[in-house]
């Protein structure tokens, strides 16, 4: 099978006669300890113990046989993402968002109530804020471990400082069903989109004091494009261009880098190679397992529409990303529509430009744009909230709810780096501020 006909196969075939129009969710928060001290990990092994008796079972483990992967009878699983700083919640794909939520908050109560007995918390924020004392504790899973060293080789003027960033960042990541036909349209729209959602949405303070960062609202995009990922060719970053049919989408993924393959159970590092001419020079096809991209929006193998660049949010807004994102999509022309115009009147000189997304998402998320020529960004954003509030009602779910915190952020143009940021700067204690960032009951 060519190169062409493997990605048309894997990556595109899936959103193929889809019958019903699932949302999926994965959820991560950083996991620290109270006394601002390294996590402690016998109380890990006490919840892995704790959620066993809860119902869980574990689907793998790491190498040395401890439990990495949990999962319930509703089919969520619950993880350590790359580090045992970092705890993840996949939740299972469902119709309705808000049935979802509620899933989660039982869960997040059950896993939280625990730790904290034990002096540890979950928190809302998109960067761990323990970093400065932390440990790495990385999860030894086979393809964590292998890519920590791809990442670990890279180092000097053109990578930062933290190779193993993974450990550090914690996101939102929705997964939307979208027929085959609306995939071209969607893929452009949410990639020009994610310069909206890096004001919306921004929850990464900087790791490291550096003046250059002073600015900054996620620093999510930095870690990425300047880590070993960033060597590859364009697996990283936002989307940029126009995708008019499912075959430019296929041109983009041949374009890609495979940096993995595999070998037996495990995984192993190669030198990157186009994966059009790595499949079509003779690899084997079932390699295509080991392929990873990160780009900030990416068409998976499950058939889904992924946004993967939206930080991880303050307890009470924990579904924002995701009520955002699936309800604009359930409106994909008027979301369109409204883009195009934004782009047209707003911002002629980037509008032709084939690096905008980019761009845009850049000036975002360091804090960059120029609020008082771009006044009406502010409209823009409440005419997204609108919109996917629109595309919510229409659905019938109740899922419009989840957008709360986005009217306030849109008109105020804020988010929840900002809001942490100007509280710490107001004098606060930190553990205050991740006291309110953990609590399911405050909306920011």
């Amino acid at each position: 099978m060519h190169a062409r006909e493997l990605v048309e196969k894997t990556f595109i075939a899936p959103f193929v006669q889809k019958k019903k129009h699932f949302v999926g969710t994965e959820l991560e928060f950083p996991l620290i300890c109270s006394e601002n001290r390294p996590i402690d990990m016998q109380v890990i092994e006490e919840l892995l113990t704790y959620l066993l008796h809860q119902g869980f079972s574990v689907e793998e483990t790491d190498i040395n046989g401890r439990g990495v992967f949990l999962v319930n009878a509703d089919g969520d699983c619950l993880s350590f993402d790359n580090s045992y700083n970092n705890f993840e919640f996949a939740m299972e794909k469902a119709v309705d968002l808000s049935h979802i939520a509620n899933r989660f908050y039982k869960l997040y109560a059950l896993v939280q109530n625990f730790l904290r007995k034990h002096g540890h918390s979950l928190c809302g924020c998109g960067t761990n804020p323990n970093y400065a004392v932390a440990e790495l504790l990385p999860v030894e899973y086979p393809v964590y471990r292998t890519i920590r060293g791809f990442l670990e080789r890279f180092s000097g003027n053109d990578y930062h400082s933290i190779p193993y960033f993974p450990a550090w960042l914690s996101s939102v990541q929705t997964h939307l069903d979208v027929s085959e036909e609306q995939l071209p349209q969607a893929l452009t729209c949410m990639a020009e989109l994610d310069f909206a959602r890096g004001l919306l949405f921004s929850n990464g303070l900087p790791l490291v004091h550096d003046k250059a960062f002073e600015k900054t609202v996620c620093f999510r995009d930095y870690l990425w494009e300047k880590s070993g990922f960033g060597s590859l060719q364009d697996n990283t970053g936002p989307v940029c261009g126009e995708f008019v049919t499912c075959d430019d989408i296929v041109d983009m993924i041949l374009k890609k880098s495979m940096f993995l393959k595999k070998q037996g159970n495990d995984f192993v590092t190669m030198e990157p190679v186009p994966l059009e001419a790595y499949f079509d020079g003779g690899a084997p096809e079932s390699n295509i397992a080991a392929y990873l991209s990160f780009k900030n929006v990416e068409v998976t193998r499950r058939g889904t529409l992924e946004m993967r660049s939206d930080c991880a949010q303050p307890l009470g807004a924990a579904f924002a990303p995701p009520a955002f994102n699936l309800g604009l999509v359930t409106c994909l022309e008027e979301t369109r529509s409204a883009t195009a115009r934004f782009f047209e009147k707003l911002l002629p000189e980037l509008f032709q430009s084939p690096e905008r997304n980019m761009i845009l998402r850049r000036k975002a998320i360091y804090g960059e744009l120029d609020f008082a020529e771009h006044a009406d960004i502010s409209a823009f954003l409440c005419e997204l909230v609108a919109i996917a509030e629109q595309g919510l009602r229409q659905r019938g779910y109740g899922e419009e709810t989840l957008l709360a915190p986005l009217y306030h952020r849109a008109k105020t143009l804020t988010c929840p780096a900002k809001i942490f940021r100007d509280r710490l700067q107001d004098g606060e204690e930190k553990n205050a501020i991740l006291e309110d960032f953990s609590n399911p009951e405050k909306v920011f």
